[in-house]
């Protein structure tokens, strides 16, 4: 079959894929470039180009990808039957058992491969005991101690108020006193044996043992870091009215606190959580030590700067650009009080509290523009620092202080709203309050200065001061800038026409649609797949999204 050169005047040669056609396929019989792109990525680039040219239209729908490998067990739990979270495996075999030993407080689980032979209870603990750091005794057959970690439990001789208590089960989950001694009890594949240490000598035995079963996997949090935030106290004066950490009398006069992200998780205040207790911020419990805020005071300010600018990104998530976090907290309703437990249960009133204090921008430190018609700091929506997993009933992964909360939502939306509500309202956001440089007076927002490689206005400098015409004392906890695909640390890569921050077949579309145009100026739909810039959108282009293909700045995969 003979090869030919597709347009060899318009490439150097290095770029000339060379195709032959094998009935209804395209394939490529030439050359790699110099930078690596493989023969099978000029096969597809080279197809849907031919769909743009009213050639038979491929599509991917048949492309087989390998599977992802994350599977460790039916129930994520190292294979063991039923989901048991087990502590470590001994021996080798196609047959398993689990013994579950239950110290009363705290329960673990051991399993036991073997193959063939008949193999007893006895078999499966002593097994254990040689494999790891489970420890066990016996006296004339019968089990007296079982340690592992800092547990360790001894029966006594007679009838003893302390004993261990051996049980069968079929499923990890419905236990019987077994009817023969450990020594005799034949296993089978998938059986389960259980140790629960009882402290009466009531009978039946009341303590049955407990499979502990594997934790829920958290996802992972947000991939923010210190330089989301404000780095710089530029200068802080106190005003009046600051008070002190009730806890260690410390003032709330520290501006570092400022610095960084929010506070996600505090400590107990000594009335309805101990305060040796550490907590998640919710929207009912907001941050409340002096580590963690410093109050501006009447007449007082604080201004911080960023390490980059703080832009006014096209991409940015409902337009705002800054979020500035305080000790703004939801009221609760019913007369309840949060004291750490289920959220589902805590129901909320149609207010909040919060301290507003007005908010400048500057690009230089010394030109200032102010939000003169608000938003204010320190006021809705209060911080939430983690997800509620309504199916386990526990905290989960970490809520993201850099993505803002529906500026749309307002503390009145959440009355008769359980608190897990109100954070799932959130939409993974860690709250705060939300700022859009666009919301500054007109002029003021036409004074800021654009920035030339992005065609963004933008500021680097931020001031919280106290408002005049108000006794409250504003609290300030962190200020941060908001990340999308395109920012600062997101930039989009070559080759990204769609600006989704990812070289991708919407790009490849993107090229198709304008395969060969001739651009006319900057106002050109087709300017944008002129990557090369040498007004033709054709192999230059396609050789560049080649180049870069499946780079990714935000949210990769």
């Amino acid at each position: 079959m003979k090869c030919t050169s597709l347009r060899p005047g318009w490439v150097p040669v290095e770029w000339r894929p060379r195709i032959e056609v094998r009935g209804d396929t395209i394939a490529d019989c030439g050359p790699r470039s110099k930078s690596g792109v493989t023969t099978l990525r000029i096969c597809i680039l080279t197809l849907l180009l031919a769909g743009a040219s009213n050639a038979a239209v491929a599509t991917f729908d048949d492309l087989t990808l390998p599977p992802q490998s994350y599977w460790d067990g039916p129930d994520a739990s190292d294979g063991s039957p039923s989901g048991a979270a087990i502590e470590y495996w001994a021996g080798s075999g196609s047959n398993e058992a689990v013994v579950v030993i239950d110290f009363g407080v705290d329960s673990y689980a051991f399993g036991y491969r073997w193959d063939g032979g008949t193999k007893y209870g006895k078999d499966l603990l002593d097994a254990v005991d040689a494999a790891g750091s489970l420890d066990h005794t016996e006296v004339g057959g019968f089990l007296t101690t079982l340690s592992y970690g800092t547990h360790v439990n001894t029966g006594q001789s007679g009838w003893p108020s302390g004993w261990w208590s051996y049980f069968v089960s079929a499923d990890g989950k419905n236990w019987v006193s077994s009817d023969v001694g450990f020594a005799a009890r034949e296993l089978s594949n998938g059986a389960w044996d259980g140790w629960a240490y009882q402290t009466t000598s009531a009978w039946p035995p009341a303590h049955l043992p407990v499979t502990p079963i594997p934790q829920p996997r958290v996802a992972a949090g947000p991939d923010y870091d210190s330089n989301d935030f404000a780095v710089e106290v530029v200068e802080y004066v106190q005003g009046e009215g600051v008070g002190r950490d009730w806890l260690t009398r410390q003032p709330f006069n520290d501006p570092n606190a400022a610095l960084g992200p929010p506070a996600l998780k505090t400590t107990g205040d000594g009335w309805y959580v101990p305060t040796d207790e550490s907590v998640p911020v919710v929207p009912v419990y907001s941050p409340f030590r002096a580590s963690e805020l410093v109050t501006i005071g009447n007449g007082g300010q604080l201004t911080v700067k960023f390490n980059h600018p703080v832009a006014d990104d096209e991409n940015n998530p409902y337009g705002i650009d800054f979020i500035i976090y305080g000790d703004a907290y939801q009221l609760i309703g019913k007369g309840q009080g949060w004291t750490n437990g289920n959220p589902e249960e805590i129901i909320l009133a149609g207010s909040a509290s919060a301290e507003p204090g007005i908010v400048a921008v500057s690009q230089d430190g010394q030109n200032w523009y102010y939000f003169s018609s608000g938003p204010y700091a320190d006021s809705f929506a209060p911080t939430a620092g983690r997800r509620w997993d309504d199916v386990n009933d526990l905290w989960a992964e970490e809520l993201d202080p850099t993505k803002p909360v529906n500026p749309n939502l307002a503390a009145s939306d959440m009355e008769g709203m359980t608190l897990a509500e109100m954070i799932r309202a959130y939409d993974g956001s860690a709250g705060g309050t939300g700022f859009d440089l666009r919301r500054l007076a007109p002029e003021d927002y036409a004074a800021l200065a654009v920035d030339p490689n992005n065609g963004n206005r933008w500021v680097q400098y931020i001031r919280v001061q106290d408002d005049p015409y108000s006794n409250v004392t504003t609290e300030i906890d962190a200020i941060a800038d908001v990340r999308c695909c395109g920012d600062y640390k997101h930039p989009y890569p070559v080759g990204d026409l769609s600006g989704n921050c990812t070289v991708d077949y919407e790009d490849l579309a993107m090229l198709s649609r304008y395969w060969l145009a001739e651009t006319s100026g900057p106002n050109d739909p087709a300017g944008i797949a002129d990557l090369y810039e040498d007004q033709v959108v054709h192999f230059y282009d396609w050789a560049l999204i080649a180049d870069h293909w499946r780079e990714c700045t935000w949210q990769c995969k």
